[in-house]
């Protein structure tokens, strides 16, 4: 996953600034945070799994995936601690921090971390010891007169100041960051120290691996068997805001208050935290963080996407976003818009397909290994039967006994009744019909099943399959089904669209005009009249007055849109590989009228809670709008169910707007003292808003006065350089909007000042005497070389009219020339690549095909199948009919193969004679039997029409073979050809595998 890179310097001269410079930074700093909204807190009414999870590890830039502590700067940058280093986060990309490395540059775990009263980052390094990263400047060691503080725990100090349990002992840190060893702190040295709590009284608690204990006045005594602690390890602390002390380890979670001990939980835990509204967090040992709320215990687990050992890491950002860490990445619980449903008992598969809900509220979910239903809390899997091979469920649609029509990637329809049984298929799979692959299904009142496969339309009415019941409708591939209000029935097509009217009129439309796309994947009536089509191209308006096209230009991120579905807000909802993108309904009208040439895009992906900002299509309802008004889009990752309530945008000032880096010349310099950028330099500046919770949502725009006529819109660009800048000040301003706000409501804005040198070449002096030097030369070069410049150039206009008309007609010559041999050429190529009886691949084209289709295995780690096909007794048609003859069955048996066999990543060739190779790409054993027996049935029941017979027919004989390991072409075509033999010794009109 790539979330973008941003790297920030740190500034230098902080501890050299004056005295009063530093206070007014730290003021500013403090104030921003003042003035900022009050900070928020998860709403704990909200069920723990309606919240969104998203995780990030090393593979998106972090130095490493296990996190040891998580904390956040006065700016609003997240920090986090890992087995590598120290890295900041601003919601998109990580940044290590510069000078906690080792001298060689090597990358070392940092472990504790703390934010110190003056807005510094505390950050225990191995090795380095407490390290101080203070707001302006270079990392230095935290405490004054001691360069490797080994410290291993902190815990905020009454009055102000930490105390710091390090691994020689107790040290107190007083404002300022002048630390001294405790009296009698020495009674620490030597002991893991993994909590620290202080007390009222001047102790502290101490969780150590032998149990709870307090030190007080330099003595370390036990204190958890006089609670009521069971022995054990205790590995967090902390108060709550009733006064209460939770103590996590070991032997469980416990809550002390008022003399009285309660155990709330037996199983081991790593960390604690009381966030804003109360609540208790506690990191579980394994793959879980679990929240305690009125008595009552709520998990995340690995059922909604943890993974890994809990590091004891949490914290709770000023935004209300609860972080934590585990051995395998950092997480992010929000309420946000949107939560994710992944793989868990019941759902197989996280590769969700389509999804919709019938009349009971039972939720249907089509998936990669087959069919799930989730009904009142409980999900199972309903299709296909336990222990026979899964099946892709491609499409659903309600039935009309209130259970499910299936449509499936090679077994078919499939009907389920309500409550998932029983199941039954709709034509048996060895029916020609049984194996195809279905993709779209609509029942009508009447009865009618509308069916959309590869090859067109189906319909099944009064228990019969009717192969063409829409005459005239092309034999395209179908991806979706609508029955409108007014009785018209929208197709749409690989290929186009059509519709057919109540009266049985049937409208069809390719691409090109009037219909401006490829393909139709759904349809949306528009209240307002008209129907909304989501395409290839876009999203298209289709009403009295033709069609109108929303695309990347009016701000619809990517090409495709696959769903559209509506909310109570006057939203569209629509579905992409992009992620799934907001609109408001007025925001089309807008643009319509000319009133703005963008719509008002809120687009939500991962980053928001998406499982996978890929929402999967193709398929269908590819999303659907639950009775709760929930909207649930599958995705390849599992299900984005999203609460469509309106999203309030931030206030201003909630999101920081930072200038975090300013390079001229490739130098990094203070933005806040840039000093004079050179005649001619480069300017490269650097700014983020900083919000955690919807960092994608978050648009910019700058403009630099003497430069930029208005403000330039940035989008999610964070970076922006300027060369060859006009001398004198210049002022540089940037504003952060939320795409739910506009620019009529800019979240943050800010803007920083420096001075430019004028170039020598543009001093007036020089302006002045360099416009006299030129009309002076221009004056002389008239009056010398006019007379001259006129004969010439009567000379020239002559000769250049000669050229002319003769390089027009050689030029004409040249284009004709062109013409005839690039004909030839095709000609040739063509020849040289296909055969002239059949038109197939030639023998030399079927073997590229099936290098490549091998190449393509090698890098995906995927199946290939080849088979040989032969016409049985083909020497007797010869015989009989002739050989002309012959050679229009081999012609007929190709055309017929062709047909059949259209699947991507197939190919079909003539090796020679009456034999064909057929080469099937990705494509598994099983797989290539139902597509080939398909294509052996339709050659059996081909008429050949040879002189007046009408009953002749041929056969074909398959020899099919898997590739095995790294086996090469030649031994797959030995082997295919052993199968082939084989099918002819057992009697021909058969497929035999290898």
């Amino acid at each position: 996953m790539n979330r973008g890179t941003y790297v920030s310097m740190p500034i230098p001269g902080f501890r050299a600034m004056p005295a009063w410079r530093r206070l007014a930074l730290l003021v500013l700093a403090a104030a921003g945070f003042a003035l900022a909204p009050p900070a928020r807190a998860l709403d704990p009414a909200v069920p723990a799994s309606h919240y969104t999870l998203t995780r990030w590890n090393a593979d998106d830039g972090m130095p490493h995936s296990q996190v040891y502590a998580i904390g956040q700067g006065l700016d609003g940058f997240l920090w986090l601690t890992t087995w590598e280093g120290t890295a900041r986060f601003d919601g998109l990309g990580f940044s290590p921090v510069p000078g906690l490395r080792e001298a060689s540059g090597g990358r070392v775990a940092s472990r504790t971390l703390w934010r110190d009263d003056d807005g510094s980052m505390l950050v225990a390094v191995d090795g380095a010891g407490l390290m101080r990263v203070p707001v302006d400047g270079a990392p230095g060691p935290a405490c004054r007169g001691i360069d490797a503080l080994p410290a291993v725990r902190l815990a905020a100090a009454t009055g102000g100041g930490a105390w710091i349990a390090a691994t020689d002992g107790l040290y107190r840190m007083r404002p300022g960051g002048r630390c001294e060893r405790v009296p009698g702190g020495e009674s620490l040295a030597g002991r893991q120290v993994n909590a620290l709590l202080a007390q009222a009284d001047g102790s502290l608690w101490l969780g150590l691996p032998r149990g709870l204990y307090r030190w007080r006045d330099g003595q370390v005594e036990p204190l958890g068997a006089g609670l009521g602690l069971a022995p054990g390890e205790v590995r967090a602390l902390v108060r709550d805001g009733d006064g209460a002390t939770w103590i996590a380890g070991e032997q469980g979670v416990w809550r002390h208050q008022g003399g009285r001990t309660v155990r709330l939980r037996a199983d081991r835990a790593e960390g604690l935290l009381v966030d804003r509204a109360g609540a208790v967090w506690v990191a579980a040992t394994d793959a879980a963080v679990l929240r305690h709320w009125n008595g009552r215990w709520e998990r995340l687990g690995s059922e909604h996407g943890v993974v890994g050992y809990a590091t004891g890491a949490l914290f709770e950002d000023r935004e209300g976003l609860l972080w934590f860490g585990t051995t395998h990445g950092l997480y992010r619980i929000a309420d946000g818009p949107v939560r994710g449903i992944v793989r868990q008992p019941g759902l197989p598969s996280d590769y969700v397909r389509s999804v919709l809900q019938t009349g009971d509220g039972t939720v249907w979910i089509g998936h990669a290994d087959g069919l799930s239903v989730l009904h009142e809390g409980r999900m199972r899997q309903v299709y296909p039967a336990p222990g026979t091979p899964p099946s892709s469920v491609l499409a659903l649609a309600p039935a009309a006994d209130g259970g499910a029509w299936v449509g499936t990637y090679n077994r078919g329809v499939v009907h389920v009744a309500a409550g998932g049984a029983p199941v039954r298929t709709l034509v048996p799979e060895d029916q020609p019909f049984g194996a195809e692959q279905v993709r779209a299904l609509l029942e009508d009142p009447d009865g009618t099943l509308w069916i959309g496969t590869e090859r067109g339309v189906v319909a099944w009415r009064d228990g019969l399959l009717h192969a063409e019941p829409l005459p005239g409708l092309p034999a395209l591939p179908v991806r979706a089904f609508h029955r409108g209000d007014d009785g018209r029935l929208w197709i749409g097509l690989l290929g186009g669209l059509a519709w057919r009217e109540p009266d049985g009129h049937l409208v069809v439309q390719r691409p090109g005009s009037p219909y401006p796309a490829q393909s139709a994947f759904d349809f949306h009536p528009d209240p307002g009249g008209g129907m909304w089509i989501a395409t290839d191209r876009g999203l298209l308006h289709h009403g009295p007055g033709g069609y109108r096209a929303y695309g990347e230009a009016h701000g619809l991120g990517g090409s495709t849109v696959f769903r559209v579905l509506a909310d109570d807000s006057g939203h569209l909802w629509l579905s992409s590989n992009h992620g799934v993108m907001r609109v408001p309904r007025s925001a089309f009208a807008a643009v319509d009228r000319g009133e703005r040439d963008r719509l008002d895009v809120a687009l939500f992906t991962r980053d928001d809670g998406m499982p996978s900002r890929q929402a999967n299509g193709g398929s269908w309802p590819a999303g659907w709008r639950m009775r709760d008004g929930e909207l649930w889009i599958p995705t390849a990752a599992g299900i984005a169910v999203f609460d469509p309530a309106p999203q309030v945008a931030p206030e201003r000032g909630a999101v920081p707007l930072v200038i975090d880096a300013l390079q001229v010349n490739g130098e990094e310099r203070l933005p806040s003292a840039p000093g004079l950028v050179p005649a001619g330099g480069r300017v490269q500046i650097r700014y983020a808003g900083l919000s955690l919770r919807q960092p994608g949502a978050l648009r910019y725009r700058y403009r630099l006065h003497g430069v930029d006529p208005d403000w330039v819109e940035a989008g999610t660009a964070r970076e922006v350089t300027y060369t060859n800048l006009p001398g004198g000040r210049l002022r540089f301003e940037v504003e952060v909007a939320s795409s739910l706000g506009g620019w009529a409501r800019p979240a943050a804005s800010t803007a920083i000042e420096f001075d430019v040198a004028t170039s020598w070449w543009r001093q007036p002096w020089v302006v002045v005497a360099a416009g006299v030097a030129v009309l002076g030369l221009l004056v002389l070069l008239h009056h010398g070389l006019g007379r001259r410049l006129r004969e010439r150039q009567r000379r020239l206009e002559a000769i250049v009219a000669q050229r002319t008309e003769q390089l027009r007609r050689t030029n004409d010559e040249l284009e004709a020339a062109s013409r005839e041999r690039e004909l030839l050429i095709e000609q040739l190529a063509y020849q040289a690549s296909h055969d002239p009886l059949t038109g197939l691949p030639n023998r030399r084209a079927g073997d590229r095909a099936l290098a490549s289709a091998l190449q393509q295995a090698d890098a995906n780690h995927g199946p290939v199948c080849v088979a040989i096909v032969d016409v049985d007794r083909f020497k007797h048609i010869n015989d009989r009919y002739g050989h002309q003859a012959g050679d229009r069955v081999l012609a007929q048996v190709a055309l017929q193969l062709q047909a059949s066999l259209r699947e991507p990543g197939l190919t079909v060739a003539r090796l020679g004679g009456e034999e064909f190779l057929v080469v099937l790409g990705q494509t598994t054993r099983d797989a290539a039997v139902a597509v080939l027996e398909r294509a052996r049935r339709a050659v059996a029941a081909m008429p050949l029409g040879l002189d007046g017979d009408t009953a002749a027919c041929c056969t074909i004989s398959i020899g099919l073979v898997q590739r095995q390991g790294q086996e090469g072409i030649d031994a797959l075509l030995q082997r295919a050809d052993a199968a082939l033999y084989e099918a002819k010794r057992q009697g021909r009109d058969r497929i035999v595998t290898g």
